[in-house]
């Protein structure tokens, strides 16, 4: 009798980790679907575009093709790039230490004042 209870704890704890799991797996994945749903589409545009027909393969539709598809992957990176982002636990960011809250000595730090006398010529010649 008390094995088969043990076997039901067992059996319940089990299955609710089970869900538990689920649930947080599917809130974890739960933006991406529409990610997915276009990284899909950029993967048959790929496969599409190295399945062209070229109506001059000494041209190679001028290079564009190519292009085209390095685009496509390049979308295809930056679509993984913005599913790892929201995957990722979220960024706290880190209080600033506060600036120093004493005022600064209004006193100048060179005690030695100016030289007042205007500069040019020290002894003017009158004209005249």
């Amino acid at each position: 009798m008390q094995n088969t209870s043990i076997k039901r704890s067992a059996l319940v704890v089990a299955g609710g980790l089970s869900l538990a799991g689920a649930f947080f797996a599917g809130a974890a994945f739960a933006a991406d679907a529409k990610l997915d749903e276009a990284t899909g589409y950029l993967t048959k545009a790929v496969a599409a575009l190295k399945q062209a027909e070229n109506p001059d393969p000494k041209r190679e539709f001028g290079g564009h093709r190519m292009a085209a598809i390095e685009l496509v992957m390049r979308a295809q990176g930056e679509i993984l790039k913005a599913k790892q982002f929201a995957d990722a636990p979220p960024k706290h960011p880190t209080p600033k230490d506060p600036k120093d809250p004493t005022p600064k000595d209004p006193t100048p730090k060179d005690p030695t004042p100016k030289d007042p006398t205007p500069k040019g010529p020290k002894n003017p010649t009158p004209k005249g």
